[in-house]
């Protein structure tokens, strides 16, 4: 039986994993936190987040995340996006991405972080 949260989808839903970086802000002091997740399915308006153990992450905390998503072997696809926590269970946490984009990967980091103008809430 599909959970409740299931049937409130906006979008469906594509078993894609990629490596994630995901730099929270909890109390609204600013970002600061990074913590290293892998994902499980995205969406043009969400994605699921393994960490590796539960992570510290509460439903409303807000997130950017930086994604490497699969392209050609040795070159990744670095995609970002703005959104908040939706869902927690264990080590699994559900974002509601607000905004995002694609990003030229900045050198050295292979990372997509987003431009102060880019990301728009930080």
């Amino acid at each position: 039986m599909e959970p409740e949260w299931a049937d409130r989808r906006r979008e469906p839903r594509y078993p894609i994993q990629a490596g994630a970086a995901v730099e929270v802000n909890s109390n609204g002091n600013g970002y600061g936190r990074s913590i290293r997740a892998t994902t499980v399915d995205m969406s043009g308006c969400g994605v699921l987040l393994q960490f590796e153990e539960p992570a510290q992450l509460a439903v409303g905390d807000r997130v950017i995340c930086e994604f490497q998503l699969p392209q050609e072997a040795g070159k990744p696809l670095p995609y970002w996006g703005v959104g908040n926590i939706v869902r927690v269970e264990g080590c699994r946490a559900a974002v509601d991405l607000k905004g995002g984009g694609w990003s030229r990967a900045e050198s050295g980091s292979g990372g997509a972080a987003p431009s102060e103008s880019e990301a728009g809430t930080r």
